[in-house]
């Protein structure tokens, strides 16, 4: 059986990418042949890797990434590409609706029998436009797809129709390696001495694109509200993007960038984890955040914003907060009481919850056999 993962977005190092490589990594894949497409390009040699060293290939078609423009221009070599290479299940992965019904489409138009679409990702706000452009792509995503898969019930909403929803929807939760990302003090001993952390000093993390949804200025804010209290913090970021140079920018703007560790990307996440205190997530919107997950898989206690979906309070020390307004002080005196709290071991909480990577995996290719 052969399998496309096809992308709506470049293989960098975000969530979907993540979720693609976990189910690759956990599942039984004897019989299937998984390659994965992107539209844009692949900036992830080790995630490459991985997809050869399973049997798999890389499709990158090199157009121009440009996020806020139109996705339109996707169509006509999405439907040259499935034309010229036949698979028998297409898992379409994006947290934009158009790009789901464009692959849709095309895959449909090349014979594809087993048509996946899998929203990753909710709405910031329900606008006209969303609307508009939600009612327009439902004449695809109504016909075309076999099966509609989102990472939670809100990401599933944002994109699909009621009956949809109602009707056919699947939750596929995103599984994290629940040892891997376990709590390990002699790692993160390790893992502070190699960035150079005092043992007093307060680390807040943070994984995630640089991008617009992940609303790094406001992490800004909250840093500075510690520091200008006289608090001992760092700021740990991890990840880049299309914002990373202007956030540097305003980070030295506001005397700010000697208190931040800008690590970029990295294929460990899970020791990078190990050395924070308290983990911060105050994205303007979300699907279900496997980074939300994996942090409190690492016993991390978590701060998210109260734009991010209940579905990820899994664990006791989890706090929602609003990212609008002055709401900065209110995030610091937060991260001020969690980071005297002890590191815990939620593997079973999260197993029981269903947010094991291997659970999923199985999950998952049950759906690729059926």
């Amino acid at each position: 059986m052969k399998i496309l993962e096809m992308f709506g977005e470049p293989v960098s190092n975000g969530g979907q990418e993540s979720f693609v490589i976990n189910m690759l990594t956990h599942m039984e894949t004897s019989g299937l042949t998984v390659d994965v497409l992107t539209p844009y390009y692949c900036d992830n040699a080790y995630y490459e890797n991985i997809i050869k060293e399973r049997g798999g290939r890389l499709y990158c078609l090199n157009l121009p990434f440009e996020p806020g423009k139109s996705r339109f221009n996707l169509l006509k070599p999405l439907k040259k590409f499935l034309r010229e290479n036949a698979y028998d299940v297409v898992h379409i992965h994006s947290g934009s609706t158009s790009v789901l019904a464009e692959g849709a489409y095309a895959a449909k138009r090349a014979g594809v029998k087993k048509i996946i679409v899998h929203s990753h990702c909710a709405a910031e706000k329900i606008t006209l436009k969303h609307n508009i452009v939600k009612f327009i792509a439902g004449f695809v995503l109504n016909r075309c797809p076999t099966h509609y898969v989102a990472c939670s019930l809100v990401a599933g909403q944002s994109k699909f129709s009621d009956k949809i929803v109602r009707d056919k929807l699947i939750i596929l939760k995103n599984g994290v390696d629940l040892n891997t990302f376990a709590f390990n003090g002699g790692v993160r001993l390790d893992m502070r001495k190699k960035l150079g952390f005092a043992d007093d000093e307060i680390v807040l993390g943070h994984v995630g694109r640089f991008s617009y949804q992940k609303n790094h200025a406001f992490l800004l804010s909250v840093l500075k509200v510690l520091i200008e209290g006289d608090a001992k913090a760092r700021l740990l970021l991890i990840g880049s993007g299309e914002t990373m140079d202007d956030v540097v920018r305003e980070s030295r703007l506001q005397g700010l960038y000697d208190s931040i560790t800008f690590a970029g990307n990295v294929n460990n996440v899970n020791d990078y984890l190990q050395a924070m205190d308290v983990f911060l997530l105050p994205s303007r919107f979300e699907g279900l955040p496997i980074v939300g997950v994996e942090a409190q898989a690492a016993g991390l206690p978590c701060i998210f914003s109260d734009k991010i979906t209940d579905e990820v309070n899994l664990t006791k020390n989890v706090c929602y907060l609003p990212i609008d307004g002055d709401s900065a002080p209110a995030w610091a005196r937060q991260a001020l009481s969690f980071s005297a709290l002890e590191r815990v071991d939620n593997a079973a909480v999260l197993k029981e919850s269903g947010f094991d990577v291997n659970d999923t995996a199985e999950k998952l290719r049950q759906i690729y056999l059926s």
